[in-house]
């Protein structure tokens, strides 16, 4: 079982070392401004998810009731 996992660990690894040995990119680049919008409804969005987790959570009591 130890063997399988260094072996996976060691895959992932050989594979991943592809990205790290890539050249930067010495192109000119222009920082762009953040967009609001998207940041704002991503927001929204993580703060609906843990308010319906949350209320959820409250309905249940047992596991029977799922």
């Amino acid at each position: 079982m130890k063997a399988q996992h260094m072996l996976a660990a060691g895959s992932l690894f050989a594979v991943s070392a592809g990205a790290f040995a890539a050249g930067g990119d010495f192109g000119q680049s222009t920082k762009q401004a953040s967009n609001w919008t998207a940041i704002v409804m991503f927001v929204a969005f993580v703060v609906a998810t843990l308010f319906i987790t949350k209320w959820a959570a409250k309905r249940t009591r047992s596991a029977v009731e799922f």
